[in-house]
């Protein structure tokens, strides 16, 4: 696993200044980033639940994660040394992501993060006007959430996932959809094909006014498909 930032404008020096500052926060606290992750990770599930006593983090899980947080900030605050404040992110800018097993294979692969960001808006818009089977957005979404190390085309071999798998048939196999979303959200709720929407998927541990943690997809009467989002983006490889 390695860390890595996301911080649009920095250069490659900067990040590599905020990783290391990171870096040095772990070796104070004599964690590892992954286990920071993991308290994070448990700290988090903790809240979704609404707090409960019987499943509170341990207090490793709970100084894990405090210690993810400071090297966050001190990551973000050593990559953007001189920028202006207002440029300056005050949300979560770290994330683990898996790297390859060799330094050679490391050498030979291109960061497509970039990429996929750029192409993040287009594949959400394409869905939302779609009106039958795409193999190509299949593709897209594939490479969006890092499946794939680059972008598949229809006039290309088709590639197979980091596990080996075939790309799954996003639109145009619901069930598949379906068992990939209750795999990666075991605890929530999903609802497909209700009246009036499409689709509702939900954390059933929210209250219900609570949007945060919410999508629904629904078409209108004329047939236009529609999209309304949480405000926390459930689709990110993180």
């Amino acid at each position: 696993m390695e860390l890595r930032l996301n911080i649009e404008g920095a250069t490659p020096e900067e990040h590599a200044r905020g990783v290391a500052a990171a870096d040095a926060v772990f070796a104070r606290a004599g964690i590892t980033p992954l286990q920071g992750a993991d308290g994070l990770f448990a700290l988090d599930g903790w809240d979704i639940k609404g707090f409960p006593e019987d499943d509170q983090p341990t207090e490793d899980e709970a100084r894990a994660a405090a210690v993810w947080v400071e090297a966050d900030k001190a990551a973000a605050t050593a990559c953007c040394a001189g920028w202006p404040e207002e440029k300056v992110p005050h949300h979560q800018i770290m994330e683990l992501i898996n790297i390859p097993r060799t330094r050679l294979q490391a050498d030979a692969v291109v960061d497509s993060w970039p990429e996929r960001k750029q192409l993040y808006p287009d594949v959400v818009e394409r869905l939302e006007i779609t009106t039958g089977p795409d193999r190509q957005i299949d593709f897209d979404i594939a490479f969006v959430l890092g499946w794939v190390p680059e972008r598949p085309t229809l006039d290309r071999v088709e590639p197979l996932s980091e596990d080996g798998e075939r790309i799954p048939f996003f639109t145009s196999d619901l069930a598949q959809v379906e068992e990939m979303a209750r795999k990666a959200l075991k605890d929530w709720t999903i609802e497909i094909s209700r009246d009036p929407y499409d689709a509702h998927v939900f954390n059933p541990a929210s209250s219900h006014d609570d949007d945060e943690l919410r999508m629904a997809a629904w078409r209108d009467f004329d047939g236009v498909p529609f999209l309304w989002k949480s405000r926390q983006q459930i689709l990110q490889s993180r």
